[in-house]
Protein backbone atom coordinates (compact mmCIF):
# COMPACT_ATOMS: atom_id res chain seq x y z
CA UNK A 1 0.00 0.00 0.00
CA UNK A 2 2.82 2.52 0.65
CA UNK A 3 3.59 2.23 -2.86
CA UNK A 4 0.62 3.64 -4.11
CA UNK A 5 0.85 6.56 -1.93
CA UNK A 6 4.00 7.25 -2.38
CA UNK A 7 3.72 7.42 -6.35
CA UNK A 8 0.44 9.24 -6.10
CA UNK A 9 2.15 11.69 -3.95
CA UNK A 10 5.01 12.09 -6.42
CA UNK A 11 2.90 12.85 -9.55
CA UNK A 12 0.38 15.29 -7.39
CA UNK A 13 3.70 16.98 -6.76
CA UNK A 14 4.92 17.82 -9.73
CA UNK A 15 1.58 19.28 -10.53
CA UNK A 16 1.80 21.64 -7.89
CA UNK A 17 4.95 22.50 -8.22
CA UNK A 18 3.31 24.53 -11.09
CA UNK A 19 1.30 26.62 -8.45
CA UNK A 20 4.28 26.84 -5.83
CA UNK A 21 6.83 28.05 -8.40
CA UNK A 22 5.12 28.81 -11.64
CA UNK A 23 6.98 30.36 -14.95
CA UNK A 24 9.30 27.21 -15.09
CA UNK A 25 9.87 26.15 -18.79
CA UNK A 26 10.49 22.82 -17.64
CA UNK A 27 6.41 22.55 -17.17
CA UNK A 28 6.33 22.55 -20.88
CA UNK A 29 8.54 19.86 -21.48
CA UNK A 30 6.68 16.42 -22.97
CA UNK A 31 9.04 14.32 -20.66
CA UNK A 32 8.12 16.40 -17.61
CA UNK A 33 4.65 15.35 -18.50
CA UNK A 34 4.89 11.87 -19.68
CA UNK A 35 7.03 11.00 -16.02
CA UNK A 36 4.20 12.52 -14.36
CA UNK A 37 1.45 10.91 -16.00
CA UNK A 38 3.75 7.33 -15.82
CA UNK A 39 4.20 7.82 -12.07
CA UNK A 40 -0.21 8.01 -11.73
CA UNK A 41 -0.28 4.97 -13.71
CA UNK A 42 1.80 2.67 -11.60
CA UNK A 43 -0.18 4.26 -8.50
CA UNK A 44 -3.19 2.69 -10.79
CA UNK A 45 -1.58 -0.56 -11.32
CA UNK A 46 -1.25 -1.11 -7.40
CA UNK A 47 -4.72 -0.66 -6.55
CA UNK A 48 -5.62 -4.52 -8.38
CA UNK A 49 -3.72 -6.19 -6.14
CA UNK A 50 -4.56 -4.05 -3.06
CA UNK A 51 -8.21 -4.61 -4.04
CA UNK A 52 -7.63 -8.32 -3.23
CA UNK A 53 -5.66 -7.88 -0.26
CA UNK A 54 -7.64 -5.04 1.22
CA UNK A 55 -10.36 -5.41 -0.39
CA UNK A 56 -12.48 -3.07 3.04
CA UNK A 57 -10.29 0.02 1.60
CA UNK A 58 -11.15 -0.28 -2.35
CA UNK A 59 -13.58 2.57 -2.07
CA UNK A 60 -11.13 5.45 -0.53
CA UNK A 61 -8.38 4.36 -2.36
CA UNK A 62 -10.51 4.35 -5.61
CA UNK A 63 -11.37 7.92 -4.67
CA UNK A 64 -7.80 8.98 -3.92
CA UNK A 65 -6.66 7.34 -7.29
CA UNK A 66 -9.67 8.97 -9.00
CA UNK A 67 -8.65 12.46 -7.34
CA UNK A 68 -5.14 11.78 -8.62
CA UNK A 69 -6.22 12.02 -11.94
CA UNK A 70 -7.91 14.68 -11.97
CA UNK A 71 -4.61 16.19 -10.48
CA UNK A 72 -2.43 14.93 -13.23
CA UNK A 73 -4.05 15.30 -16.06
CA UNK A 74 -4.80 18.52 -15.00
CA UNK A 75 -1.25 19.39 -14.79
CA UNK A 76 -0.99 17.81 -17.94
CA UNK A 77 -3.32 19.56 -20.34
CA UNK A 78 -2.13 22.85 -18.44
CA UNK A 79 1.72 22.06 -19.21
CA UNK A 80 1.12 20.37 -23.03
CA UNK A 81 -1.62 22.64 -24.25
CA UNK A 82 -1.07 25.82 -22.16
CA UNK A 83 1.08 28.68 -23.59
CA UNK A 84 4.99 29.19 -22.37
CA UNK A 85 5.21 31.76 -19.81
CA UNK A 86 5.96 35.02 -21.43
CA UNK A 87 5.73 38.81 -20.07
CA UNK A 88 3.36 41.48 -21.17
CA UNK A 89 4.41 45.21 -21.48
CA UNK A 90 3.09 48.04 -22.03
CA UNK A 91 3.36 51.69 -21.80
CA UNK A 92 1.09 53.94 -19.32
CA UNK A 93 -2.55 54.47 -20.70
CA UNK A 94 -2.12 51.57 -23.49
CA UNK A 95 -4.35 47.67 -23.58
CA UNK A 96 -2.50 45.13 -24.64
CA UNK A 97 -4.10 42.08 -26.17
CA UNK A 98 -2.87 38.51 -25.01
CA UNK A 99 -4.02 35.82 -27.28
CA UNK A 100 -2.22 33.30 -25.15
CA UNK A 101 -4.31 34.33 -21.69
CA UNK A 102 -7.36 35.12 -23.95
CA UNK A 103 -7.75 38.68 -22.08
CA UNK A 104 -6.63 42.25 -22.49
CA UNK A 105 -4.48 43.80 -20.06
CA UNK A 106 -4.96 47.60 -19.40
CA UNK A 107 -1.54 49.32 -17.53
CA UNK A 108 -2.20 52.35 -15.62
CA UNK A 109 -1.01 55.74 -16.08
CA UNK A 110 -0.48 56.18 -12.91
CA UNK A 111 0.63 53.60 -9.31
CA UNK A 112 0.90 50.01 -10.18
CA UNK A 113 -1.99 47.94 -10.67
CA UNK A 114 -2.30 46.45 -13.96
CA UNK A 115 -5.66 45.10 -14.94
CA UNK A 116 -6.57 42.17 -16.77
CA UNK A 117 -10.30 41.04 -18.35
CA UNK A 118 -11.42 38.56 -20.45
CA UNK A 119 -15.22 38.72 -21.14
CA UNK A 120 -17.03 39.35 -18.26
CA UNK A 121 -14.62 38.56 -15.71
CA UNK A 122 -11.06 41.13 -14.30
CA UNK A 123 -8.68 40.64 -12.03
CA UNK A 124 -6.13 43.42 -10.88
CA UNK A 125 -2.65 42.50 -10.54
CA UNK A 126 -0.36 44.59 -8.07
CA UNK A 127 2.64 44.18 -6.23
CA UNK A 128 1.42 42.18 -3.49
CA UNK A 129 1.19 38.72 -5.11
CA UNK A 130 -0.08 36.25 -7.54
CA UNK A 131 -3.22 36.39 -9.10
CA UNK A 132 -5.14 33.72 -10.67
CA UNK A 133 -7.62 33.71 -13.39
CA UNK A 134 -8.76 30.59 -15.59
CA UNK A 135 -5.76 28.69 -16.12
CA UNK A 136 -3.46 31.37 -15.28
CA UNK A 137 -1.40 32.73 -12.75
CA UNK A 138 -0.02 36.83 -12.94
CA UNK A 139 2.51 38.34 -11.32
CA UNK A 140 4.00 41.98 -11.94
CA UNK A 141 7.54 42.39 -12.86
CA UNK A 142 9.07 45.51 -12.00
CA UNK A 143 11.18 47.00 -15.18
CA UNK A 144 13.42 50.09 -16.15
CA UNK A 145 11.85 52.79 -18.02
CA UNK A 146 13.18 56.18 -19.45
CA UNK A 147 10.33 59.00 -18.82
CA UNK A 148 11.53 61.53 -21.39
CA UNK A 149 11.33 64.81 -22.13
CA UNK A 150 12.06 67.31 -24.85
CA UNK A 151 11.87 71.25 -25.78
CA UNK A 152 12.96 73.29 -28.80
CA UNK A 153 16.21 75.67 -27.60
CA UNK A 154 13.40 78.19 -25.90
CA UNK A 155 12.40 75.99 -23.66
CA UNK A 156 9.32 75.40 -25.07
CA UNK A 157 7.79 71.65 -23.68
CA UNK A 158 7.53 69.61 -27.45
CA UNK A 159 4.85 66.60 -27.58
CA UNK A 160 6.15 63.43 -27.85
CA UNK A 161 5.12 60.46 -29.50
CA UNK A 162 5.88 56.62 -30.79
CA UNK A 163 7.97 56.54 -34.70
CA UNK A 164 4.99 54.20 -35.64
CA UNK A 165 2.32 55.79 -33.97
CA UNK A 166 1.99 59.41 -33.82
CA UNK A 167 -1.48 59.75 -31.90
CA UNK A 168 0.08 57.42 -28.70
CA UNK A 169 1.64 60.58 -26.58
CA UNK A 170 3.40 58.57 -23.53
CA UNK A 171 7.03 60.17 -22.97
CA UNK A 172 7.45 56.56 -21.34
CA UNK A 173 10.38 54.92 -23.43
CA UNK A 174 9.80 51.15 -22.80
CA UNK A 175 13.74 49.64 -23.55
CA UNK A 176 12.38 46.41 -25.50
CA UNK A 177 15.42 46.34 -27.59
CA UNK A 178 19.21 46.13 -26.93
CA UNK A 179 21.91 46.26 -28.86
CA UNK A 180 26.09 46.72 -28.14
CA UNK A 181 27.42 49.66 -27.95
CA UNK A 182 31.53 49.55 -27.20
CA UNK A 183 31.25 45.55 -26.24
CA UNK A 184 28.55 46.47 -23.63
CA UNK A 185 24.71 44.93 -24.25
CA UNK A 186 22.19 47.89 -23.70
CA UNK A 187 18.67 48.14 -24.10
CA UNK A 188 17.32 51.34 -26.15
CA UNK A 189 14.43 52.87 -27.46
CA UNK A 190 13.27 55.35 -29.96
CA UNK A 191 10.31 58.70 -29.73
CA UNK A 192 9.63 61.12 -32.10
CA UNK A 193 8.97 65.09 -31.65
CA UNK A 194 6.45 66.04 -34.39
CA UNK A 195 6.81 69.36 -34.14
CA UNK A 196 10.55 69.89 -34.85
CA UNK A 197 10.41 66.91 -36.77
CA UNK A 198 13.04 64.83 -35.47
CA UNK A 199 13.48 61.31 -34.44
CA UNK A 200 15.30 60.64 -31.78
CA UNK A 201 16.74 57.33 -30.25
CA UNK A 202 17.33 56.73 -26.43
CA UNK A 203 20.26 54.43 -24.92
CA UNK A 204 20.53 53.27 -21.67
CA UNK A 205 23.89 52.79 -19.78
CA UNK A 206 23.87 51.25 -16.71
CA UNK A 207 25.63 52.36 -13.44
CA UNK A 208 28.76 50.42 -14.28
CA UNK A 209 28.62 51.28 -17.90
CA UNK A 210 28.39 54.34 -17.48
CA UNK A 211 31.68 54.57 -15.63
CA UNK A 212 33.40 53.05 -18.53
CA UNK A 213 32.56 55.82 -20.86
CA UNK A 214 34.63 58.58 -21.75
CA UNK A 215 32.63 61.60 -21.39
CA UNK A 216 32.94 65.39 -20.18
CA UNK A 217 32.16 65.39 -17.50
CA UNK A 218 32.33 61.78 -16.52
CA UNK A 219 29.15 60.24 -14.99
CA UNK A 220 30.14 58.40 -12.07
CA UNK A 221 27.52 56.81 -9.65
CA UNK A 222 25.08 56.84 -11.68
CA UNK A 223 23.42 55.76 -15.27
CA UNK A 224 23.51 57.85 -18.22
CA UNK A 225 21.45 58.10 -21.17
CA UNK A 226 22.60 58.29 -25.03
CA UNK A 227 20.42 60.38 -27.31
CA UNK A 228 21.02 60.67 -30.87
CA UNK A 229 18.98 63.09 -32.38
CA UNK A 230 18.17 62.51 -36.50
CA UNK A 231 15.85 64.14 -39.23
CA UNK A 232 13.09 62.42 -40.50
CA UNK A 233 15.04 60.29 -43.13
CA UNK A 234 16.92 59.09 -39.96
CA UNK A 235 20.02 61.34 -40.86
CA UNK A 236 21.70 62.05 -37.56
CA UNK A 237 22.64 65.62 -37.47
CA UNK A 238 25.68 67.61 -36.13
CA UNK A 239 26.01 67.60 -32.34
CA UNK A 240 23.22 65.02 -32.49
CA UNK A 241 24.81 62.56 -30.41
CA UNK A 242 25.19 63.53 -26.08
CA UNK A 243 24.87 61.75 -23.10
CA UNK A 244 23.65 62.99 -19.94
CA UNK A 245 22.83 62.13 -16.52
CA UNK A 246 18.98 61.34 -15.02
CA UNK A 247 17.40 64.17 -14.84
CA UNK A 248 19.84 66.19 -16.54
CA UNK A 249 18.79 68.99 -19.42
CA UNK A 250 20.61 69.00 -22.39
CA UNK A 251 21.07 70.37 -26.01
CA UNK A 252 21.58 67.64 -28.34
CA UNK A 253 21.16 68.00 -31.89
CA UNK A 254 18.90 71.55 -31.51
CA UNK A 255 16.43 69.85 -28.82
CA UNK A 256 16.76 70.48 -25.76
CA UNK A 257 16.29 66.60 -23.87
CA UNK A 258 16.34 65.25 -20.66
CA UNK A 259 15.16 61.73 -18.73
CA UNK A 260 14.35 60.12 -15.88
CA UNK A 261 15.00 56.66 -14.77
CA UNK A 262 11.86 54.93 -13.48
CA UNK A 263 9.86 51.59 -12.86
CA UNK A 264 6.70 50.41 -14.37
CA UNK A 265 5.00 47.08 -13.81
CA UNK A 266 4.99 44.57 -16.98
CA UNK A 267 3.07 41.43 -16.01
CA UNK A 268 4.41 37.79 -16.02
CA UNK A 269 1.96 35.62 -17.86
CA UNK A 270 2.14 31.78 -16.63
CA UNK A 271 -0.36 28.64 -17.29
CA UNK A 272 -1.51 26.53 -14.39
CA UNK A 273 -3.70 23.90 -13.80
CA UNK A 274 -7.53 25.43 -13.63
CA UNK A 275 -7.71 25.61 -9.55
CA UNK A 276 -11.22 24.62 -9.27
CA UNK A 277 -10.58 21.98 -10.71
CA UNK A 278 -7.12 20.95 -8.68
CA UNK A 279 -8.97 21.60 -5.41
CA UNK A 280 -11.65 19.25 -6.32
CA UNK A 281 -8.84 16.29 -7.05
CA UNK A 282 -7.04 17.20 -3.77
CA UNK A 283 -10.11 17.02 -1.60
CA UNK A 284 -10.83 13.80 -3.28
CA UNK A 285 -7.36 12.49 -2.15
CA UNK A 286 -7.64 13.84 1.03
CA UNK A 287 -11.02 12.11 1.96
CA UNK A 288 -9.51 8.82 0.44
CA UNK A 289 -6.37 9.21 2.52
CA UNK A 290 -8.50 9.98 5.49
CA UNK A 291 -10.60 6.94 4.91
CA UNK A 292 -8.00 4.67 4.22
CA UNK A 293 -6.47 5.62 8.54
CA UNK A 294 -9.53 5.67 9.74
CA UNK A 295 -10.60 2.33 8.64
CA UNK A 296 -7.17 0.90 8.94
CA UNK A 297 -7.41 2.05 12.79
CA UNK A 298 -10.39 0.53 13.22
CA UNK A 299 -9.28 -2.97 11.22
Amino acid sequence: MAAFWVLLACAVAMVLAQDVRPGEALYHYGWYNAVDIALFVLAAVQLRPLRKTHPHLTTPLVAAAFGGAIVVFAGAASGLMGPDTHVVIGAPGASVRDDGAGGTFSFPLEGDTVAFARGRSSVSIGSRGRRYSGGFIFWEQKRTVLNVQAADARGNHLTITQPTNASFLSPVLLLQQRTTISGMDVAFDSFSVPAAQRNVKAVLFSQQQAAQLHTDPPVIGQPAILFAVADTHDRVLPHGIGITPPGVRKNIGGLLLSAAVETYPAVVVASAPYWPILLLGLLLIAFGAARTVTIARRA
